[in-house]
């Protein structure tokens, strides 16, 4: 399995999180449970060999090779698979905030979901889809789509400076900032910035701080940290173990203590070490 991650270009830099090529010789290893925790990202994926199938909140959905999809942002784990030969898919994951200023859609139609791209963009998705298939080396794929975003975001409506604000004041304090000082800081009121994350985001300021508590914990585990040296912080985010507990789970599926001693996920460890 190897991991490749692109520098995007500067004009893309702001709105993109990671970009990066997968590539396995034997597609997503049985024996790796090759899961995608929430990261507050939406994403672009393209399987350029081989297809993937896409497992979170019971659905199956499969990304089948040369075709071009988007997968909104989610707040619990997709498990992926595919079968085992020669595997390879690019992904683009925005920053919290970053796709709404290309795509102009409300990100929270996309929560939780996985679409194929032309019948989300129309258009453009065709277009870029067919163009994508025509390439064949993977850096000439990467290139395209890195010009394709760029054209676009020459035509986007420029970033809304609230919503930047709020999504970085919650990433610095890992998600530890209360909504109501968020209401104080910006004067205005919970419903209105529910409203503005659910469209720029897809998803409450609540939940997206609760994803950036649990990144904090996740990060450790990639490190290769031990369950047990989380506690030295786990109440400096949340109220008791139990809640610690209960927002791990529906993170990843499993508890933190069975996580980190029984789950292989070599993927999400490579994945979140950029």
């Amino acid at each position: 399995m190897e991991l490749v991650f692109i520098k995007p270009r500067v004009e893309l830099q702001p709105f993109i999180e990671s970009f990066w090529v997968f590539r396995s010789a034997v597609g997503m290893p049985p024996a790796d449970t090759s899961l995608a925790a929430p990261n507050g990202c939406a994403k672009l994926i393209i399987p350029y060999q081989n297809s993937l199938l896409s497992i979170g909140d019971g659905c199956t959905s499969v990304n089948h090779e040369g075709g071009l999809y988007f997968v909104g942002n989610r707040d619990s784990q997709a498990l992926i698979h595919s079968s085992a030969r020669e595997t390879g898919f690019v992904a683009i994951e925005f920053s919290p905030c970053g796709a709404f200023p290309f795509f102009g859609i409300p990100m929270d139609k996309m929560t939780n979901g996985l679409f194929e791209a032309e019948a989300l963009f129309d258009r453009w998705g065709r277009d870029v889809r067919e163009a994508l298939g025509n390439l064949e080396k993977v850096d000439e794929k990467v290139n395209f789509l890195q010009d394709q975003l760029v054209m676009l975001l020459r035509k986007s409506v420029p970033q809304n400076a609230v919503i930047e604000y709020c999504v970085r004041t919650l990433r610095l304090s890992c998600g530890r900032m209360p909504i109501g000082e968020l209401e104080g800081r910006t004067g205005y009121s919970r419903r209105y910035l529910d409203l503005l994350f659910k469209r720029h985001v897809g998803m409450s300021p609540k939940v997206l701080a609760g994803i950036f508590r649990f990144q904090r914990f996740y990060q450790k585990w990639a490190q290769g940290l031990p369950y047990d040296m989380f506690k030295d912080e786990l109440y400096d985010y949340y109220y008791d173990q139990a809640h610690f507990t209960r927002e791990f789970k529906k993170m990843t599926g499993y508890s933190p203590r069975k996580f980190t001693l029984e789950v292989s996920n070599e993927f999400g460890r490579r994945l979140s070490q950029r």
